[in-house]
């Protein structure tokens, strides 16, 4: 470790301690309180480990980058935002105000509500290097005057929460008072926020605009950071719709954990991007991506058509149905599996489809060839063509090549 380096790498731990303690005190007062609905259902949670550790990593491999910094910096009152509430209900509920700091947090928590998502979406002006031009720049202060501007409009009916006499918290740990009225009251649903909408299309746009004109490794990282942004995005939806469900049992349980998990792809997936570490699996990683979902809805349709049409239209038995819709579906995966891919490698993975046709072409013309040196001509071609190394050697026993 470098003397260089050690305030950066100091401070980077720093801030995850803290972070990772006020998420474990968060969780201790959920559940002295009895808040099951802590942090709706472990998604948030799920989601400031990802970005602390996410952001840990590439502040220690490039503690320049803003990105990692914002990232940790993104999880930090988030985590507050958590733990300030439960520990104002603790406080004043449980300890009957004898522990200290209960309403302040609670303004703090309800006051800084909106700070994890305006910090984190600054990613998307910074991605990948934190490199920003002069217009930029200016964007980006303009940008933190709007936020504390919310901020400031979100202050208001946090006070008026925390200066009420009498707290109650209902089941989900949300508190019952009396509705503001006036600009309080409008201040109190959140609206101010939309300020800031514009600075993130404009950002959205830029990204669109500066992935469109990118080449090599930094299109590369664009493709992980669209790709991880595309899953993030679905994640939510569906978590969204599962979570409005009044009860979550059984299969609505399980799709609720598997939306969460992959909420936390956009920051796994900046990670990648920045560090560029297996940069050029993601044209492997989408087409494999889209082509098992277009191969498991296929699948899914053939095989309920043919349980329909054996039990509603040919009234077979409905066990023998089943098994022979399951069997017909099971034998179609492999053809049509390498037919997909096979349509989806040519849209979206075009070298590795390319590098294909060089590879059975090579292999066509291999089976008739007789001199040695034209296969070693032909094999030398090939590889150029589908690989690109920057050298090549072909070592041939007995001689000097």
């Amino acid at each position: 470790m470098t003397a260089r380096r050690f305030p950066y790498r100091l401070a980077a731990w720093s801030l995850v301690g803290l972070t990772l303690a006020v998420i474990a005190g968060a969780i201790v007062l959920a559940v002295t309180i009895g808040n099951s609905a802590l942090s709706s259902g472990g998604a948030v949670l799920a989601i400031i480990v990802s970005f602390l550790a996410v952001g840990l990593v590439v502040a220690l491999r490039q503690p320049r980058n803003p990105v990692g910094w914002v990232l940790m910096g993104t999880a930090l009152p988030t985590a507050l935002i958590i733990a300030g509430p439960q520990y104002a209900q603790f406080a004043l509920t449980w300890a009957h105000g004898a522990a200290p700091g209960g309403r302040l947090l609670l303004f703090l928590g309800n006051a800084f509500w909106p700070a994890g998502l305006l910090i984190g979406m600054t990613t998307l002006l910074l991605f990948p290097d934190g490199r920003l031009s002069r217009a930029a720049r200016r964007g980006l202060v303009a940008y933190v005057a709007v936020a504390v501007l919310i901020i400031v409009s979100q202050a208001l009916p946090a006070w008026y929460v925390a200066t009420l006499p009498h707290l109650h918290w209902g089941q989900g740990g949300q508190i019952t008072a009396p509705r503001p009225v006036g600009y309080i009251s409008l201040l109190s649903t959140g609206l101010p926020v939309l300020a800031i909408v514009p600075f993130w299309l404009a950002w959205i746009v830029r990204v669109v605009i500066r992935f469109r004109r990118s080449t090599g490794d930094a299109r590369q990282q664009y493709k992980w950071f669209t790709a991880g942004a595309a899953i993030t995005i679905a994640g939510l939806i569906v978590m969204t719709t599962v979570e409005a469900k009044s009860t979550l049992t059984g299969l609505l349980a399980a799709v609720n954990v598997l939306a969460t998990l992959l909420v936390v792809a956009l920051p796994l997936a900046m990670g990648f991007g920045i560090l560029r570490y297996r940069l050029y699996d993601i044209d492997r990683i989408i087409s494999r991506t889209v082509a098992y979902a277009l191969v498991t809805g296929l699948l899914v349709g053939v095989y309920a058509g043919l349980v329909l049409l054996a039990t509603e239209v040919l009234q077979f038995s409905s066990p023998i149905a089943v098994a022979a819709s399951t069997l017909i579906a099971a034998a179609l995966f492999n053809p049509l599996r390498r037919r997909v891919q096979h349509g989806v490698d040519r849209r979206f993975n075009r070298a590795r489809y390319d590098a294909d046709l060089v590879v059975a072409a090579f292999a066509a013309r291999l089976t008739g060839a007789v001199d040695l040196d034209a296969v070693h001509g032909q094999l030398t071609t090939v590889v150029s063509d589908a690989l690109e190394p920057a050298q090549l050697q072909v070592w041939i026993p007995g001689s000097d090549q």
